[in-house]
C-alpha cells in the first residue's frame, strides 16, 4: 500500500470552498483549546487536578478538551480562573 501523506491529504480537501470555510471558521476555537491546554501543562497541573478545581470530573475536562468538546464562554471563564490566570487574550483574525 503507498505511503499517504497528511499534507498532501489536508491540501487537496482545502481545495473545497466549503471544507476551507468550515475549516477557517472552526480554527479560533480550535487555537483558544490549545492555548489553554498549553497554560494547563506550563501550570503544571494535570487534567484531574484541574478538574477538581473546576468542581467537575476528569472524564468531563478531557472531552472538553478534546477537539469534539464543546468549550461555552462560561467554561473558558471557569477554565482560565481555575488555572489561575488573571487575564486572557483573544485575537481573531
Amino acid at each position: 500500500m503507498p505511503e499517504v501523506k497528511f499534507d498532501d491529504v489536508f491540501n487537496e480537501i482545502m481545495k473545497s470552498d466549503e471544507f476551507r470555510a468550515e475549516y477557517e471558521a472552526l480554527m479560533p476555537e480550535y487555537e483558544l483549546k490549545s492555548e489553554l491546554i498549553k497554560a494547563r501543562i506550563k501550570s503544571g497541573l494535570t487534567q484531574s487536578q484541574l478538574a477538581e478545581r473546576m468542581g467537575m470530573k476528569q472524564s468531563n475536562l478531557a472531552r472538553l478538551e478534546s477537539t469534539s468538546g464543546d468549550f461555552k464562554f462560561q467554561t473558558i471563564v471557569k477554565y482560565a480562573k481555575a488555572l489561575g490566570l488573571k487575564r486572557l487574550n483573544i485575537v481573531l483574525n
